[in-house]
């Protein structure tokens, strides 16, 4: 089991300084509102991904008066990770003692899925959210996945640039860039291929002990971003005056999708606000069911506030579900009564009071 055995956080929000030794199952963190949970959760995604999943400033992370915040984890495998960040921008991030200049590493170390009020936006919002929902997961069985995603990024932007310009346009650059970008998309996209086939099973069975109405209508399509029976080199080259005049490259893996049915509609047209919780849920916990089966090591859940989302019932089955994971849990509440009759028994299990920024065990 993976998790973290220790975590400290030093001026982050309004954290002034907090030691915790979490429980390895189950970690509850209680108090009002603007009391610091949603900030000890954002400071453990903070320090496991480098980004915030509230704001994609630095300064706001930073506690006021304060010129720089500290987070260090230990991890139950004996690893150990700290962030040191300045407001001027200043950063230090080691891995057993290693400074490291990217998250990759890290990423690895602390794998983490998010369940708060911005994940349910996983359905309704563009593409680009579930496509870095799937390339999680992707990220984490495939180890050449990210060096090949990076190379169709950089394809891409470099196109984009090229159809941009003024003038005449160079053709053999352009056609060297959508060389490499066809290079990379076919190892991105058979890597996304593979790890969607094993991600439908995993959901249908996620969603079928969710719901027994969702799981006999709801289903997944993967698309690839271009129509796969069609040569991308070929739809690149025919297709570079109309992506002049849009100015972007309109096929590719950049622009990949999980498209979410509910019989022959899209799930977000047909079924209530509930039902699509339900189903992002799905999606959370059948990620980290292929996740241990992977790489045999459970990933952390932070999940916040989930009783201001989910009626009663079906927040019980939820918890039941992740708590059949084996992961470790970190959840918030405003009301312990109400969390707690939603929670199956646990074999063990920490609460902490929050308030004002401190939190006690």
């Amino acid at each position: 089991m993976g998790g973290l055995a220790r975590l400290e956080v030093t001026s982050f929000r309004n954290i002034r300084y907090c030691a915790l030794s979490p429980h390895p199952e189950l970690n509850i963190l209680v108090g009002p509102n603007a009391s610091g949970k949603t900030s000890f959760l954002e400071a453990i995604h903070y320090l496991a991904l480098g980004r915030s999943f509230r704001t994609s400033s630095v300064k706001p992370l930073i506690r006021t008066g304060e010129n720089e915040t500290v987070l260090f984890a230990e991890l139950t495998g004996g690893a150990k990770t700290g962030l040191r960040k300045t407001r001027k921008g200043e950063q230090q991030l080691k891995l057993n003692g290693e400074a490291l200049r990217s998250w990759e590493s890290v990423a690895r170390e602390i794998p983490i899925q998010l369940l708060d009020a911005t994940s349910f936006s996983l359905l309704n919002e563009g593409p680009r959210l579930r496509r870095k929902f799937l390339d999680w997961g992707v990220f984490h069985v495939e180890q050449t996945f990210l060096s090949a995603w990076r190379r169709t990024r950089k394809s891409v932007m470099h196109r984009n640039a090229l159809l941009k310009q003024a003038g005449r346009t160079d053709e053999n650059q352009l056609a060297a860039w959508e060389e490499e970008l066809v290079s990379g998309a076919e190892q991105v996209t058979g890597s996304r291929e593979k790890y969607f086939q094993r991600l439908k099973m995993a959901f249908a069975s996620a969603i079928s002990n969710l719901s027994e109405e969702l799981g006999e209508s709801v289903s997944l399509q993967f698309h690839a971003g271009w129509n796969r029976e069609h040569d991308l080199g070929r739809l690149l080259y025919e297709n570079r005056e109309i992506d002049r005049n849009y100015g972007a490259t309109r096929h590719g893996p950049h622009r990949a999708d999980i498209l979410v049915k509910a019989a022959n509609d899209k799930a977000i047209d047909v079924l209530s606000r509930g039902q699509q919780k339900l189903i992002v849920s799905a999606l959370k916990i059948a990620q980290g069911e292929l996740f241990f089966e992977t790489r045999e090591q459970r990933p952390i859940y932070l999940v916040d506030d989930l009783a201001a989302e989910l009626d009663d019932k079906n927040r019980e089955n939820v918890f039941r579900l992740l708590q059949s994971l084996g992961a470790q849990l970190f959840v918030t509440c405003v009301a312990l009564e109400a969390l707690e009759s939603s929670l199956p028994e646990a074999s063990g299990k920490s609460l902490f009071h929050v308030e004002h920024g401190t939190i006690t065990a």
